[in-house]
């Protein structure tokens, strides 16, 4: 996992979750999902700020510039 978040350019902590355990109970157990890749952005409280709901996001796209400011703004929050 770690050579995969490097490759994207993550310099920030990556949670793996193997028994989809929070995923289910977040996510999958709402029934009006359809990605199991969901990204959730946890500020320093522990406090749910952005998800982005699954599927590939790139460089250049919509969802990814907005990950990046999400990332941006929480980390710059004090």
């Amino acid at each position: 996992m770690k050579k995969y978040a490097k490759s994207f350019g993550f310099k920030f902590p990556v949670a793996i979750d193997p028994d989809w355990r929070t995923l289910k109970q977040w996510w999958l157990d709402t029934g009006k999902r359809d990605w199991t890749s969901v990204s959730f952005l946890i500020d320093r409280h522990g406090v749910i700020r952005h998800i982005h709901p699954g599927g590939q996001y790139v460089k250049g796209d919509k969802a990814w510039a907005e990950m990046k400011g999400r990332i941006e703004e929480l980390l710059a929050e004090k």
